[in-house]
């Protein structure tokens, strides 16, 4: 385990321009100057650091490097960084991580079925934000309904007709990653409410494509992020300034299950409502946009969305929950074949 130390030269609120950063180990003392701080510059200069023996231990032994705070919180976002100094926490521990197991998808099939005609019409932005970021960024195949105006037969009947018209079945088109993303009204019960005022299971739609159930998706990770209400409840919003992130282990698994593979998104947790605004997908966007091109994984990218909605307006409606059944980090690059 390795100790890092940091000494402010000059502090204001968020102001950490003049910094430095002091590492002991070995009894050695290395000083560096920041202009600025972030997470990603306090891994880098971290990673400096270590010798050429540390570096051959890490591509031998498939590792990397976790920062961790004095409260044994993962330091993971800007967010995370600056929460530390601000209450003075000036010593951080780094801890070796084995990587374990990464699936790159850069053929990924998306699939979006965004309602926004109800009794009233409402518009829906989250269709512009998702093809924008999954279909001209990172040029992944993209099907979505083109009527914003769906009833409950007109949801089974899209989805009924995926497998045939996307070769599923047998995967013929080799993707190496199935998302869903279902935008609209929700409520109890984990559904999705469709224009006429019925209903779709969300759990039965996630189930459909389970490995059971489409086989040739087993090795796929597969991706439901789900944007709408789960119930009726109202948040109740409390001032946050940073949110930390602890973390978590599964136990290993020696046996497959039905639903091993997926990695759901919610936009809230069970039982609230969420806003009609377009925070989850707008920030979705950014996130991928930009750290996809630094090989973050996905869950990395979303804790930067986690963040990123903490620190915007309105953001006090969502609550980004996350269930996840795979046994690998998933990686995200653009498809450069077509």
């Amino acid at each position: 385990m390795v100790y890092f130390f940091f000494i402010f030269l000059k502090h204001i609120r968020y102001d950490l321009s003049k910094l430095y950063y002091l590492l002991k180990k070995k009894k050695k003392r290395n000083a560096y100057l920041f202009d600025t701080l972030t997470s990603e510059e306090l891994l880098h200069r971290s990673y400096q650091c270590l010798g050429l023996k540390d570096l051959e231990n890490m591509r031998t032994m498939n590792l990397k490097l976790e920062l961790f705070n004095t409260d044994n919180q993962i330091v993971q976002t800007d967010g995370d960084v600056l929460k530390a100094f601000e209450k003075r926490q000036l010593k951080f521990k780094a801890i070796w991580k084995n990587e374990g197991k990464k699936k790159l998808v850069k053929n990924a099939l998306v699939v979006m079925i965004a309602i926004s005609e109800y009794n009233e019409t409402t518009p829906w932005p989250n269709l512009k934000n998702v093809k924008n970021c999954l279909k001209k960024e990172m040029k992944f195949t993209f099907v979505y309904n083109k009527s914003p105006k769906m009833n409950k037969e007109d949801v089974e009947e899209f989805l009924d007709g995926l497998a045939f018209n996307y070769k599923l079945r047998k995967n013929t088109n080799q993707y190496d990653g199935f998302i869903v993303i279902l935008c609209g009204h929700g409520d109890d019960g984990n559904v999705l409410v469709t224009s006429e005022g019925s209903s779709v299971s969300i759990d039965k739609i996630r189930s459909s494509f389970n490995c059971h159930e489409m086989e040739s998706l087993q090795d796929c990770p597969k991706i439901f992020i789900i944007d709408a209400c789960r119930g009726r409840n109202k948040p109740i919003s409390y001032p946050v300034v940073f949110r930390g992130f602890e973390t978590s282990t599964k136990a290993f698994q020696m046996h497959g299950h039905n639903d091993d593979g997926f990695l759901t998104i919610w936009s809230t947790t069970k039982g609230h409502v969420v806003s009609d605004s377009s925070l989850l997908s707008e920030h979705m966007k950014g996130v991928i946009t930009e750290f996809h091109k630094k090989n973050y994984t996905f869950n990395q990218m979303l804790h930067q969305i986690r963040d990123r909605i903490r620190k915007s307006k309105s953001g006090e409606w969502y609550c980004v929950e996350s269930q996840d059944t795979t046994n690998y980090d998933i990686i995200f690059a653009a498809n450069s074949s077509t």
